[in-house]
């Protein structure tokens, strides 16, 4: 969302869209979450697949923090439904926000993100893969 105002409807709608997650995560439906992701595909320009994809990672993801076993495997099957393309992109994502957030990559994602930016012509993940990985020079973690 770099770049976007905070008044921006895209944004106002990704941002939609992470609260409908947030609650509908241990519910096991995620009615609301998928309709703003289908909205945000048809009318923000992103990729159907990939927004999906996302949606219920994420939806599972918050299902499993929130003691949802059973929604989180839903959800995970749904997601394991999505075209691999997207199921790609959405690893590489989260793999580059996690990195982001705890200020560092291990050395094998740092590499398969560029790669995959490279391959996906995603010059935009590749700054930001080396901007994370370049944060830390002389610090070395393992996998």
């Amino acid at each position: 969302m770099a770049g976007l105002s905070s008044g921006d409807y895209v944004t106002q709608q990704i941002r939609a869209l992470a609260e409908a997650v947030r609650r509908e995560g241990a519910g096991g439906v995620g009615t609301h979450s998928f309709q703003l992701a289908e909205h945000l595909a048809a009318e923000g320009g992103v990729h159907r697949g990939d927004i999906l994809t996302a949606t219920a990672t994420l939806l599972a993801m918050t299902a499993w923090c929130d003691g949802a076993a059973d929604a989180a495997g839903r959800f995970a099957e749904l997601a394991g439904e999505c075209d691999e393309e997207s199921r790609e992109l959405v690893t590489h994502l989260l793999r580059l926000e996690v990195g982001a957030d705890q200020g560092w990559l291990p050395e094998a994602h740092a590499e398969a993100l560029l790669e995959y930016a490279q391959r996906a012509r995603r010059s935009d993940l590749a700054t930001r893969v080396r901007s994370i990985a370049g944060s830390r020079r002389g610090r070395h973690r393992r996998d």
